[in-house]
């Protein structure tokens, strides 16, 4: 196991810190994993754990970069804001406005609506047509072919569902509003002004030092990831960085100079669906949670071989960076949550295993339909087998996760322990909710 790190002195946090990730990165020739951590203006802690490319074993460093993935959507989403706040997009403005070749019903989905995912667009990685694994260039229209025609899932802002077609547009009105490339508006307007010297877009053409390469696991164990043109994730998830770019990032978004006051407000800015539900994804694509009572500013990302994860604790001025060169395993937003109780000083919740009866199991076994907040899927069930309560995601067909029974109604993932389950009752109605990336999500037993 390689680790690098910058000098920070000895001490017991330190120590936790260093377990947790090496246990993440043990096991022979891994992926690696570089983190950050600061409070206030300082920096406490920044290491690289395991292999920024396995094959010539170079190690992974502070000055690793990395692909964040979905974390570009919060980059988005500012850019976004600070267009608003200049005038030139008006947020209940249609799509089509600002891109008037834009098909239906693509053209007519309102800015603000695709910032929080309430637009009812399909994402285009979810669908049959997606060239999932291709490495051949796209274009824009292509990625639009995908997506922009299909019909809606649901009528705009009545409910909340995850998707990259609303961020890709964005990125294509930013476009059209400016008479610039994307890249090219994101770098003059966010990251010079914020001094991240070491972000870009993933075009993999380009040179670029110390990044590191992408890795999947395969049935025969760890393989090279396929390298997606810039343009298949664009403005949803192409950019590129350091974990301590992305501190700069967050300083810039949050408490730096750089960004204006009324910005600032309006990315924080929360909105409720049409029956009153509050969506947790705000209009500056910033998701607004609480991690055991502490709140949370975060956001996750995952692109082909490379996962990612940021939060800022406001109340605590701490932000935790986890970028990963790995797309497999426990996922870095639940590393982070474990990391970020060594640093918050927060007790880990026990997870002590406790039998399953039958009449129980098959107590919480059905179909539950998931309520307005959703992240994929509409449906879950779970089937009782020999003691253990799986968890079935989309359906009766879909893949099936074995879960671990704490008692009391509550369970968590064989495969991450972050991934809770609550069974409830509200009345004679069962009731679910369920903490999954850092979100919280409720069912209904049908």
């Amino acid at each position: 196991m390689t680790v690098t790190s910058v000098a920070l002195g000895s001490d017991p946090m330190e120590q936790r810190l260093d377990r947790l990730l090496t246990q993440a990165t043990s096991g022979g020739d891994k992926p690696g994993i570089a983190v950050a951590i600061q409070r206030g203006t300082q920096v406490i802690y920044s290491k690289g754990f395991g292999y920024a490319d396995v094959e010539h074993r170079i190690p992974v460093t502070p000055d690793t970069v990395f692909p964040i993935g979905s974390i570009t959507k919060t980059m988005t989403g500012l850019a976004i804001t600070q267009l608003v706040a200049a005038g030139k997009i008006d947020l209940d403005a249609p799509a089509g406005k600002y891109v008037p070749e834009l098909p239906a019903p693509a053209r007519d989905a309102l800015v603000r609506h695709l910032l929080n995912h309430t637009s009812g667009l399909v994402n285009y990685t979810d669908l049959p047509e997606f060239p999932r694994g291709a490495e051949r260039p796209v274009t824009r229209a292509e990625v639009l072919s995908w997506f922009a025609t299909k019909p809606l899932q649901f009528e705009p802002g009545t409910r909340y569902n995850y998707t990259n077609s609303g961020t890709f547009l964005l990125g294509l009105i930013i476009e059209h509003v400016t008479g610039q490339t994307y890249n090219d508006y994101v770098g003059q307007h966010v990251f010079a002004p914020f001094g991240m010297q070491h972000t870009s877009m993933s075009d993999w053409r380009t040179l670029v030092d110390h990044r590191a390469h992408g890795y999947q696991h395969s049935k025969t164990g760890l393989v090279n990831a396929p390298r997606y043109d810039p343009l298949v994730a664009f403005s949803a998830g192409a950019v590129m960085s350091t974990t301590g770019d992305m501190l700069k990032y967050r300083a810039g978004v949050f408490t730096g100079n750089a960004t204006p006051a009324a910005i600032r407000e309006r990315l924080h800015r929360l909105e409720r669906l049409r029956d009153g539900t509050l969506v947790p994804y705000s209009l500056g694509c910033l998701v607004h949670v609480t991690l055991d009572g502490h709140r949370r500013i975060m956001h996750s990302g995952d692109i082909s071989g490379f996962s990612a994860h940021y939060s800022y604790y406001p109340d605590d001025d701490t932000t935790l960076v986890v970028l990963t060169n790995s797309d497999s395993g426990v996922p870095p937003v639940s590393l982070e949550a474990k990391l970020a109780r060594v640093v918050l000083g927060i007790a880990e919740p026990r997870r002590d295993e406790v039998p399953l009866p039958e009449s129980l199991g098959q107590s919480y076994a059905g179909e539950y339909t998931m309520g307005p907040i959703t992240f994929g899927f509409t449906r879950m069930g779970f089937k009782y087998q020999n003691g253990v309560l799986y968890a079935v995601f989309g359906g009766a067909d879909g893949p099936s996760l074995p879960l671990k029974h704490l008692g009391n109604g509550r369970f968590i993932s064989t495969i991450d322990d972050e991934h809770t389950f609550q069974f409830e009752r509200a009345g004679k109605q069962r009731r679910l909710v369920t903490h999954f990336y850092g979100g919280e999500f409720t069912a209904s037993a049908q």
